[in-house]
């Protein structure tokens, strides 16, 4: 039993390093523009087989791989399985405003999570990942100082953080065919902005750090029936995140730095996150397995606005599919995964009077570790947001999906010392 628990306590040491510092990595979270408005652009957390199936899983089980877009999927576990999954991406950025062209590379985190069933009962997960990302830089904004004969002063504003999302979820077979999930999500992050202003003789720093920390509650449920047809459905309660700022700031000049005014703990406005509904069916068929998800973010409700822009609902279709010829089969090419998948965003911004949407496709391979379900997951997706149209710009990302997914057999009692 000492081997055991030792087993258990690694993945809960690797999740409080990654928690206690995951706020020390947010300078290449994204490079997008549109990570300025809000809380940033939400963050890429898909387990490798979702990213590979146009980011699916309301239906879709947690048998072989961890899903956490359902909690109810927990409970499809296999008894005394533990699941540990780990994630990372890589992204290249092309941003286009009709005149320039400009590339960028992000490389970060995307997931960590465990999953196990201890007693065949019910299916715990432990999940730490990013829910939104920031990253921007705008330089180079002129202005005229009022009052001067044509003296003008140089502004340079960047930002950079993240919040993160911590969250427990449970799911247990309620009915035959019927399983029904919770989630508690611990919403926490900072986001950084420095804002700098150059004139001929000095510069003019402003350091803000906003914190965000909050609670969310889900819902979710997944009906199988006629053996092979599943549906399922998810439920995020809507929630205040709580907001506090620390303020710095100072002045260079060639002789000296000196710091003007410094607040902390400033209560600031608090941030709202809207309701959100998702709706999945899926169905297996011969050597495919289909799945179609609808999501629906209600951000109308939330009645609050950007300076540039305004919040409005959220529509997101997602189709996907995976093929297996055999998955136990001694043929290893016969035990890949091959995946495909396409997406739809209608965005949650409106900007300029124009709504900041997206559309990707993704491509996916799962290979075999072992006979266990342990799978390395690649996936490609490419994604366009926006347009060139007015003050908008239009991007075109590339992403690499990396995630490790490894399965083992525990909770046994030894019969021998």
């Amino acid at each position: 039993m000492i081997q055991i628990k030792n087993k258990l306590l690694l993945p809960f040491i690797l999740l409080f390093a990654l928690s206690t510092n995951i706020n020390s990595q947010t300078n290449n979270l994204t490079g997008s523009p549109y990570s300025l408005f809000g809380l940033g652009i939400e963050g890429n957390s898909n387990i490798g087989k979702s990213s590979g199936m146009g980011y699916t899983g309301i239906s879709l089980d947690a048998s072989e791989e961890i899903n956490f877009l359902n909690p109810a999927s927990f409970a499809t576990i296999k008894e005394k399985k533990f699941i540990f999954d780990i994630g990372f991406y890589t992204q290249i950025e092309s941003l286009n405003n009709g005149e320039n062209n400009e590339l960028r590379h992000v490389t970060n985190f995307s997931n960590f999570a465990i999953g196990f069933n201890a007693n065949g009962k019910y299916g715990l997960g432990l999940s730490l990942l990013p829910s939104s990302n920031v990253g921007y830089t705008l330089v180079g904004i002129e202005s005229v100082i009022e009052g001067s004969n044509n003296e003008s002063y140089s502004t340079n504003i960047t930002g950079s953080g993240s919040l993160n999302d911590l969250r427990v979820d449970y799911g247990q077979p309620l009915l035959k065919n019927l399983n029904v999930g919770l989630r508690f999500s611990y919403l926490f992050g900072k986001i950084e902005e420095t804002e700098s202003v150059q004139t001929t003789t000095s510069l003019l720093a402003i350091e803000k750090d906003n914190y965000y920390s909050g609670v969310r509650f889900g819902f979710g449920a997944q009906y199988t029936f006629l053996e092979k047809n599943t549906i399922g459905l998810t439920i995020e309660s809507p929630t205040s995140l709580s907001a506090s700022r620390d303020t710095t700031t100072s002045k260079i000049t060639e002789s000296a730095l000196t710091t003007i005014e410094e607040t902390t703990n400033e209560n600031i406005a608090n941030f709202k996150l809207p309701l959100k509904l998702g709706l999945g069916i899926s169905k297996k068929y011969k050597y495919f397995n289909f799945a179609l998800d609808f999501k629906k973010s209600f951000w109308n409700s939330t009645n609050q606005s950007d300076e540039t822009g305004d919040y409005v609902d959220q529509n997101i279709i997602n189709f996907g599919t995976e093929f297996i010829k055999d998955p136990t089969s001694y043929k290893y090419w016969e035990r890949i995964n091959y995946r495909a998948g396409f997406n739809y965003d209608s965005g949650y911004l409106k900007v300029d009077d124009k709504n900041i949407s997206s559309s990707s496709f993704s491509l996916g391979l799962g290979f075999p570790l072992d006979f266990n379900g342990s799978k390395l997951n690649l996936s490609y997706g490419y994604k366009k947001t926006g347009n060139i149209d007015g003050i908008l710009i239009q991007e075109n990302i590339h992403t690499i999906n990396i995630n490790l997914s490894l399965t083992d057999l525990w909770f046994i009692k030894r019969k021998y010392n």
